[in-house]
Parts: C-alpha cells; sequence; structure tokens
C-alpha cells in the first residue's frame, strides 16, 4: 500500500494540488493577494532554475478559490460540525478550499474520490492526525452536493451568455398586413 501511496503523491495533480494549497496558505498569512503571488512565483520560475515554476493546474485551482472564495468559504462552514471556519488551522482551510474549489468549479474530468483522497493525504502530511477525519467528512459531503452545484452554474452560465437577440418578437397578425406585402 505504501508504493501506491507514493506513486499518488508524485503525480502532476498531486503536485499541483500542494503548491496551490502552500500558495493559498502563505496568501493567507501574509494578507496579500493569492493570485498576483502565484503570477510571481510563475515569473520567478520562468526567470530561474533555482525557484519551481507554477503549473497551469495551480493557477487554475488558485484563480478559482479566489474567484469564488465567499462562496466556498460558506459552503465549507455549512458542512463543519462543532468547528467554526475561523477556529480550523489555516494550513486546514488552505486545503479545504482547494479541495472544495475542485468539486464545485474544478474539471469534471477528475473524479470526486481522487479530489478526497488526495486532500486527505496533503492534510496528514501538512497539518495534524485530527484535521484528516473532518476533512475528508467535509469535502465527501461537498462532493454530495457537486453534482447539483455544477448543473446550477451550467444552467446560470448559459443563461447568461444567451444573446439578447434570442428574445423573439412577436409574430405579426396576417391579416394585419399591409396591402403591399
Amino acid at each position: 500500500m505504501s508504493d501506491d501511496v507514493d506513486y499518488r503523491r508524485r503525480g502532476s495533480r498531486f503536485r499541483a494540488r500542494k503548491r496551490a494549497v502552500a500558495l493559498l496558505f502563505e496568501a493567507e498569512l501574509r494578507d496579500a493577494d493569492v493570485v498576483g503571488l502565484a503570477e510571481e512565483r510563475r515569473r520567478m520560475g520562468e526567470e530561474s532554475q533555482e525557484f519551481h515554476d507554477v503549473a497551469p493546474y495551480t493557477m487554475d485551482i488558485v484563480t478559482g478559490v479566489a474567484e469564488r472564495l465567499d462562496r466556498l468559504d460558506s459552503m465549507i462552514a455549512e458542512h463543519l460540525r462543532e468547528w467554526t471556519l475561523e477556529r480550523l488551522p489555516a494550513i486546514d482551510r488552505a486545503v479545504l478550499r482547494a479541495g472544495a474549489w475542485e468539486l464545485m468549479f474544478g474539471t469534471e474530468d477528475v473524479d470526486a474520490a481522487i479530489v478526497i483522497d488526495q486532500a486527505v493525504l496533503l492534510i496528514s502530511e501538512l497539518s495534524n492526525e485530527k484535521s484528516v477525519a473532518y476533512v475528508n467528512a467535509v469535502l465527501d459531503r461537498v462532493a454530495g452536493l457537486a453534482e447539483h452545484i455544477r448543473a446550477a452554474e451550467r444552467a446560470v452560465s448559459s443563461l447568461e451568455q444567451a444573446p439578447a437577440s434570442d428574445v423573439s418578437e412577436p409574430t405579426p397578425d396576417p391579416s394585419e398586413a399591409s396591402p403591399e406585402d
């Protein structure tokens, strides 16, 4: 089993998730803009071999969390039992935010079980043992709602993208047609 865990930890998506969590954590501690911080790190990685580049999937997570932070925090807070979001360690908030974003708004080609499993691996590596159970439980609850949320997001998006010309004009009554027609 240990080889399986090590294999999962070396995957590019796992590394991208871990980097996103690190950036979310750092931005919260420094009270900095996480997207700006990630962009700065991406540029540093391009300019120097001493720094690691920021993967596109890391940028997707960081940007997605930043754009929907209030909604993610609300969703996470609703599913916490006997805890408040503010009382959680900052690293736990970062893992929950990244995991919840992936479940609710990330690409649909990633299975929810994988997102939760890797969030649990991250939390077991970065936080304390007590965090594992509630991170798993909260993300499992969020995953249960994710399909409904995705469907609602698609519906709203399609309404917003519908051009104004799609509104049909009333059909003229043929009896009212002018004699020149």
